[in-house]
Parts: C-alpha cells; sequence; structure tokens
C-alpha cells in the first residue's frame, strides 16, 4: 500500500471536508510520499479502506488533518512539456558561429569605448576653451 499526500488550501477540517467529498472524482496535484514526485491525478477519497485503494495523508495550510483518509488513482494526467529538439552542426561550423559572434561583439564594444572616448575629449576640450576665455578676459 503506497502513501500519498494531497495539499488542500484551508485552515479549517470543515473547509477540506467539504473540499474533498467522499466518492467523487477529482483532479488535484499528489504527493508520493516514497519518491516525494508530485503529479496532477484524477482521484477518488474515502474516509473507509477499500480493496486497492492506498493511504493518503491531508496537508492544510494549518497543519495535518489527523484523520485516516484512502484515494483511488483513476487517471494520472501526465504533463506533456514541449520539448524543442536542435539539430547539431558540425564541429567546424560551431567553430566559425562562435569565432564570428566574439567577433562581433568586440567590435560592438570597440565602437562603444570609441564613442565614450570622443564625448570624453570633446568635454575636456570644451573645459580647456573656457578656462582659456575666462583666463583672457580677465
Amino acid at each position: 500500500m503506497n502513501a500519498y499526500t494531497i495539499f488542500v488550501p484551508y485552515d479549517k477540517k470543515e473547509d477540506a471536508h467539504k473540499h474533498l467529498s467522499e466518492g467523487e472524482i477529482i483532479s488535484e496535484i499528489l504527493q508520493d510520499e516514497e519518491t516525494r514526485e508530485q503529479f496532477k491525478a484524477k482521484v477518488q477519497v474515502s474516509k473507509s479502506p477499500q480493496e486497492g485503494w492506498d493511504r493518503l495523508h491531508i496537508q492544510m495550510r494549518s497543519g495535518t488533518l489527523d484523520e485516516e483518509w484512502f484515494v483511488k488513482i483513476t487517471e494520472r494526467e501526465d504533463e506533456d512539456d514541449e520539448v524543442t529538439y536542435f539539430e547539431s552542426k558540425r564541429l567546424g561550423a560551431r567553430r566559425g558561429h562562435m569565432l564570428r559572434s566574439m567577433l562581433a561583439e568586440a567590435e560592438d564594444e570597440d565602437a562603444e569605448k570609441k564613442r565614450v572616448m570622443e564625448e570624453e575629449l570633446k568635454h575636456r576640450l570644451k573645459w580647456k576653451k573656457d578656462i582659456v576665455k575666462k583666463i583672457l578676459e580677465e
């Protein structure tokens, strides 16, 4: 017999009982106690043990429910994550791309450095001209 944990977003035991009505099939996220794997499944819950049902621990916001519950997983809803496959390139093509991108980055950095230096030199030249102008006026 496996054991699972279900998390309910309630503080009161009465609210948890309303949420987990016996006999109804509900879709919930369960956690396997042994492997700690979380998965979404359609389940039925019950307070009385039945054949083929597993033990269920109910975790609320305020703590765990001390009552004995049981769960039957009717359908496991596996999430299909979309996977993107990239085509592998030859090593030479990858190196060429890497070198080209590194050169482009270096050119961008050099252009930015040049622009900043030009602005700084213009600012210094203007400052020196202002000082000379003030000295000549005095």
